[in-house]
């Protein structure tokens, strides 16, 4: 029995997965940065805007603006439901890491709605001139 690897700089995977690969693609650097200081952002405009915070799900949409995700992570290997628990555990990893990156601020189990965090603007402002 063979181990496919997904490889990434920092290390190599022992199995390969479509929703571990699309977390790394995710979070690789620079890009990682990047996509949490734009969930931030997001956060702060929607608290500007409603005068409340999204909810984690409303978040993942708004960052990504994927309409099916089903479609866009291919994993026919999984039913259905297991792909909904892997896209759940996804998104739930998303908001964990952009919350220890301190870019949102959420506490799961006080409630359901996002705060804003730091965000460094600093970083978003290169990114875009270099565009």
């Amino acid at each position: 029995m063979s181990v496919a690897e997904d490889r990434y700089e920092a290390f190599a995977t022992a199995a390969e997965d479509p929703y571990l690969g699309a977390l790394l693609g995710t979070i690789d650097e620079p890009g990682g940065t990047s996509t949490a200081n734009r969930a931030g952002m997001l956060t702060v405009a929607w608290w500007d805007e409603r005068g409340n915070g999204p909810t984690c799900a409303e978040l993942i949409e708004a960052v990504f603006e994927i309409d099916d995700w089903d479609a866009a992570i291919e994993d026919p290997g999984r039913t259905l439901f297991e792909r909904h628990e892997q896209r759940d555990l996804l998104q739930r990893w998303l908001i964990s890491y952009w919350t220890r990156l301190g870019t949102i601020a959420f506490v799961p189990g006080y409630d359901d709605i996002v705060r804003p965090g730091r965000v460094d603007v600093v970083a978003e402002a290169n990114r875009t001139e270099s565009e």
